[in-house]
């Protein structure tokens, strides 16, 4: 995640942390924070750092550490969208 804006908390990183997948992401606003131990963060400029982590990143190791970094940023759905149908009634009781 190269942004060179400023992101608040971006959710694909949660999403990808979900399912193992570690992100590098650059060092600006929120997602530093939201990377955590499950990532790597550089500049948006370094481009070789960049190619380098993508080449070299320890997918599985960053990948259990984002896992474990995203669950707890996370709340379970409401239960009012089961209830109305838009969602299955097991996700709102996760």
């Amino acid at each position: 995640m190269p942004s060179q804006v400023v992101d608040a908390l971006p959710q694909v990183i949660l999403e990808a942390g979900l399912h193992g997948v570690p992100t590098i992401g650059s060092s600006r606003g929120g997602i530093p924070e939201a990377v955590g131990d499950g990532g790597i963060i550089l500049h948006p400029d370094d481009a070789d750092g960049w190619v380098q982590a993508i080449e070299t990143a320890d997918r599985a190791d960053l990948g259990a550490k984002a896992r474990a970094g995203a669950a707890p940023l996370l709340r379970p759905c409401l239960p009012e969208p089961a209830a109305a149908g838009l969602i299955p009634a097991a996700a709102a009781a996760d």
